[in-house]
């Protein structure tokens, strides 16, 4: 009796280490919806950054663009070990996803600032969007946590870039 009980429980860790592993490789659409979008969003805030140190005019700009590659440089990484902890894939997005937008590839100096001012507000906003989503929606309650915790710092990108919109007189919707 004693050996079929000790069967039966080691058949249940078995089942259950299955249906956890099941679980997190297949993960629901709103959760591979946010991985895609979040990791790519990232990437083109540090590309947009790093364009943004080198020919914006405003030393806040340039500024706003070195915390752009320092801040989404970290969570993209934080996202990556978390989706590969749990045995998600985040596909690699295509070289036309991350082309530079001309509106910031052929303006240099105040052009720049305003069309990368204006950029990153409707991109933050954007953002924001997709993280409040995941947090409310996602089956997975680490995504849920990550979405959770990245948003303070996301809100605070889209303060910091309204106040230097608004300091250059830039209008943004």
């Amino acid at each position: 009796m004693k050996k079929i009980q000790i069967l039966l429980a080691a058949m249940a860790v078995i089942l259950t280490c299955q249906l956890a592993s099941a679980q997190t490789s297949t993960p629901d659409s709103v959760t591979t919806n946010f991985l895609r979008n979040a990791n790519l969003g990232g990437l083109k805030e540090i590309k947009g950054g790093q364009l943004a140190a080198r020919k914006a005019k405003s030393f806040s700009v340039k500024a706003y663009g070195v915390k752009m590659v320092t801040d989404h440089t970290k969570a993209n990484s934080k996202l990556r070990t978390l989706a590969k902890s749990k045995g998600y894939t985040i596909p690699a997005p295509t070289s036309a996803e991350l082309a530079t937008p001309a509106m910031l590839a052929n303006t240099s100096g105040a052009a720049f600032d305003k069309n990368y001012v204006s950029m990153m507000v409707v991109d933050h906003q954007n953002t924001i969007k997709i993280f409040e989503n995941a947090q409310l929606n996602s089956a997975d309650p680490d995504i849920k946590k990550y979405a959770e915790q990245t948003l303070p710092t996301l809100r605070a990108h889209l303060a910091s870039i309204q106040s230097i919109a608004a300091d250059m007189g830039v209008s943004v919707q």
